[in-house]
């Protein structure tokens, strides 16, 4: 039941955003649906639909990111994201501005790269923040 419609709704280009039910669903998959604050205002305005985006946290056990899985993260970033990548205070990384198209292949992206969103968002247990000091 986790999946809902997602890949459906995945599918569906007359709008940029999914439906209800399974925005609340992503989140179990590390991805939120949000939209973008800069335009906002003036799509309100033109009576046309939110500019829809969507957030994606890969998670990053124990805070170990090799080289290479940074590099691609780096290209995915530029290729399907608002080129920046944001490291978290729970060792994740975050992609934001990533436009429903290119959601799908943006994590098949990630996973090639042996990392996942999976549990990296919701009612799940995430990295512990710790000070690495003992003193």
């Amino acid at each position: 039941y986790l999946r809902g419609t997602i890949a459906k709704g995945l599918e569906d280009t007359s709008t940029g955003a999914l439906c209800y039910e399974d925005s609340k669903l992503t989140k179990f998959h590390g991805i939120y649906m949000q939209d973008d604050r800069d335009l906002r205002e003036q799509r309100r305005k033109q009576g046309i639909e939110k500019a829809f985006i969507f957030m994606a946290r890969i998670r990053v056990p124990g805070g170990i990111c090799t080289p290479a899985q940074w590099l691609t993260l780096d290209e995915l970033s530029d290729k399907y994201c608002n080129s920046t990548i944001k490291i978290t205070t729970r060792q994740a990384i975050q992609y934001h501005g990533i436009l429903k198209r290119n959601l799908k292949r943006t994590i098949y992206e990630v996973n090639q790269a042996l990392m996942d969103t999976i549990a990296a968002c919701g009612d799940v247990n995430r990295n512990v923040m710790c000070n690495p000091n003992p003193y």
